[in-house]
């Protein structure tokens, strides 16, 4: 094992405070803009929430789906999945503002004065479902399990790099890892399959689509490998992590952010398709709102740049065993898992007209700021790679197949 290997992190404290301080004045922005329009605000702080949560349950379904089926190769790969899944209590600070701005977000809280006497009849039977106690309840449970999986692998992982050498006691804190993996995982999936209804699909509480929370499930995995390969990609120095990741290792994560986009294209197509086929009057409209006027052409760039262009860039084998080329295609996805989120947000809003305030943007900084923060602060101090883990040596001698 090489020394790199056992190299610590050592993060400055200027880059902590640094995040920290765009996170606040982000979210300072935010809430001064909610002032004067405080609809838009809203909108824009559930999209920034949603991104960056996305990113960090996208790696606790990666990191948990490696422990399920026993993956040696992705070993070199696993820390920073680690600390994104740990960041999972952050958010739930981050929540508060969705809370707070509940009234503003979804029909179901306050019903609007314009909303037909056969729709106020449709929402009070999804009542016993939709009501903010409920919803509350559920959203606490939601972060139980993602904040408990997410520490609980990663402190497991960190107290296995504690260890003097690959002893038996460092041993069982793998099985620890593989059997809480593989338990959690279907829990933490349907969590995440629920929140999005909650808290996206809710927005639009007349509609319903058993596709939803599949294209977003995994659009959330892409974003997370995505933002894997550029770290990986742009720290390659003596100690940072991606020292120690080979082609091989480069070739096997593009394939898996190749697997997940044309997963994320499945998903999609299928849910347009089957209502297209459909044509009913209460279920075109989710669509109507997001391909009439200047969302047509949103829906566009994300068909073209989700997926046609990461596709067929994704098949070569060449981009994927270098490592610049696939973090530019990995930095091209997370613009477009932004984008995606926007277009699942906003014409709920603005139904047929598309919109953009700059709430939306100061509220990505806040949220990103302080996501990063914790990010940045839990991996201070920690080793590149689990260097205790037994299967560490078969990873960094992965073949190239």
């Amino acid at each position: 094992m090489t020394a790199t290997v056992l190299t610590r992190l050592n993060l400055g404290r200027r880059v902590v405070w640094g995040a920290v301080a765009v996170g606040g004045l982000g979210l300072l922005a935010t809430l001064l803009g909610g002032v004067a329009a405080p609809r838009e605000a809203a909108y824009g702080y559930l999209f920034a929430f949603a991104f960056w949560l996305t990113l960090s349950l996208g790696a606790l379904i990666i990191l948990a789906s490696f422990h399920a089926s026993r993956a040696r190769w992705p070993t070199v790969l696993r820390r920073p999945l680690e600390v994104m899944a740990a960041s999972s209590p952050v958010f739930v600070l981050l929540f508060v503002p969705v809370v707070l701005t509940m009234p503003h977000l979804f029909p179901w809280v306050a019903i609007p004065a314009d909303l037909s006497a056969h729709d106020v009849h449709l929402l009070a039977h999804k009542k016993p479902y939709l009501n903010v106690p409920f919803f509350l309840g559920r959203a606490v449970f939601y972060f139980a399990v993602w904040s408990v999986v997410g520490l609980l692998l990663y402190r497991w992982s960190v107290r296995q790099d504690a260890e003097p050498a690959i002893t038996e006691r460092a041993v069982r804190f793998t099985l620890y890892q593989r059997k809480l993996g593989a338990g959690s995982l279907p829990l933490m999936v349907l969590c995440l399959s629920f929140a999005s209804l909650d808290w996206l699909m809710s927005l639009e509480p007349l509609w319903e689509s058993t596709v939803y929370a599949l294209t977003l499930g995994c659009g959330a995995v892409v974003g997370a490998l995505a933002l894997v390969a550029v770290v990986a990609a742009t720290a390659r120095g003596a100690g940072q992590f991606g020292a120690l990741m080979g082609p091989a290792h480069f070739l096997r994560l593009g394939t898996l952010l190749l697997a997940f986009v044309c997963l994320w294209a499945y998903g999609a197509f299928s849910q347009l398709l089957l209502i297209w086929i459909a044509s009913l009057p209460e279920e075109v409209t989710w669509y109507r709102a997001r391909l009439d006027g200047g969302w047509l052409a949103v829906a566009v760039v994300l068909a073209v740049g989700h997926f046609v262009v990461p596709f067929f860039l994704l098949l070569l084998r060449r981009l994927k065993q270098d490592p610049r080329a696939l973090a530019v295609v990995g930095a091209w996805l997370l613009l477009m898992r932004a984008l995606d989120v926007y277009w699942l947000v906003f014409p709920a809003l603005h139904p047929g007209t598309a919109s953009f305030h700059w709430t939306s943007v100061t509220a990505w900084a806040g949220v990103g700021g302080w996501t990063v923060a914790a990010w940045w602060l839990l991996s201070r101090g920690g080793y590149t790679v689990p260097v205790r883990d037994p299967f560490l040596p078969h990873s960094l001698r992965v073949p190239r197949s």
